[in-house]
């Protein structure tokens, strides 16, 4: 991760580097933290000869489950780590065993199964426990910043689980079993915060850990529909969408998701690929009579080729950044929702294996440069000018 900075209003002396180090460490230590493993118990109920499919709202991290966890920095506000928490799932049980499968949290204080279950107060706990223990190693970060992790999405299907006999016919959707009801309804989407002072505090001994935790800023977003959070969504779409042409724009229709949360504000996030502009190497590079004459005038060949389409990319994503930039400025200004001290977010995934464009960029701006903007106080250009750009 190779995180970048642009905005008028950073501070020249902010170490990138040092916070690039912090982040990528706090990204690992979370998904250790949050690694999920699918494990088998005893008790399941028989009901006879059928066979219960299961959507889980659980994400399955891998050993590497550090690269699922995002995080960014925005200046005055601070550190935002993205946990994914769904990933649509199906868990297959077979009635006629005494055994039920369930998504647990692999580690645990105690090993005791129920400190590992997945559920709303855990996934707190968790997060209150990261805060507490390893949050405040994170340098640079002002007094009145914070340090904000959002477990989950409010965009995510909703879990679902249907009973099937042996000839495939649904049977009841959720056998009528509460308990499977409740293991497979999706978790809301969960943040907890806390201020770089609270952290410091309790570094120092003046906070103890019980008024620490309760300084602590918690908030769930449900599955609440926000008009204009969906209208600024569809402005997007159309922004980047779906496409087979050669510039970068949405993967598919479910590659745009969005969230509100009352101790930040919106985020949105856009999966994007460039499409199919590259294409194969010509046959024409590689001449019949292939000899060591050749072999050198196909090496420039391709060099040449791979310099243009890195200069294209280049142009291609420069031209992506500013129309994004021009979008967020001229429509973000349309979120009602937002208060004067929230902020709008919107990341940029991309579906790209050079390496000449980043893996991600994130936008912010803070609804106070919207409001600013209205009354005529600065010019669109300054208000362009005020988006934070973050590159990985």
């Amino acid at each position: 991760m190779a995180l970048m900075l642009t905005t008028l209003s950073f501070a020249q002396d902010f170490d990138t580097n040092r916070m690039n180090r912090d982040i990528k460490i706090m990204e690992n230590i979370l998904g250790e933290m949050f690694k999920t493993q699918l494990v088998t118990t005893a008790g399941s109920k028989n009901t006879g000869g059928t066979v219960t499919i299961g959507e889980s709202s659980y994400a399955f991290f891998g050993g590497n489950s550090s690269g699922n966890v995002k995080g960014t920095y925005i200046p005055g506000y601070g550190v935002i780590f993205m946990i994914p928490s769904t990933s649509n799932r199906f868990i297959v049980r077979g009635s006629n065993s005494n055994s039920n499968q369930q998504v647990v949290f692999q580690y645990s204080s105690d090993d005791k199964n129920s400190d590992r279950k997945i559920d709303e107060e855990s996934v707190k706990t968790r997060i209150g426990e990261f805060l507490q223990d390893y949050a405040s190693t994170i340098g640079q970060l002002k007094a009145d910043e914070s340090i904000l992790v959002i477990y989950g999405s409010t965009n995510s299907n909703t879990g679902r689980v249907s009973v099937y006999n042996l000839r495939g016919a649904v049977v009841d959707a959720l056998g009528g079993n509460s308990d499977e009801e409740d293991q497979n309804k999706p978790l809301p989407a969960i943040s907890v915060s806390a201020k770089k002072s609270d952290l410091d505090s309790y570094r120092a001994g003046r906070l103890n850990a019980d008024a620490f935790q309760n300084r602590l800023s918690v908030s769930t977003s449900q599955d609440k529909e926000r008009l204009d959070l969906k209208v600024l969504g569809n402005i997007f779409g159309t922004a980047l969408g779906e496409g087979d042409g050669n510039e970068f724009h949405l993967i598919n229709s479910n590659s745009l998701s969005y969230m509100y949360l009352e101790n930040f504000g919106a985020l949105y996030s856009l999966n994007l690929h460039r499409g199919h502009g590259f294409g194969t190497v010509s046959a024409r590079l590689f001449p019949t009579n292939y000899n060591e004459q050749t072999q050198a005038e196909v090496k420039v060949k391709l060099e040449e080729r791979e310099r243009k389409l890195s200069e294209t990319l280049e142009e291609e994503f420069d031209a992506m950044v500013a129309r994004t930039k021009e979008f967020i400025i001229d429509y973000g200004r349309t979120l009602s929702s937002l208060k004067d001290d929230q902020y709008l977010m919107v990341s940029l995934n991309i579906s790209e294996s050079s390496d000449v464009v980043p893996d991600r960029v994130d936008f912010q701006v803070k609804k106070s440069v919207f409001d600013q903007l209205d009354k005529g106080q600065i010019s669109r250009e300054a208000a362009l000018n005020a988006v934070t750009l973050t590159e990985y």
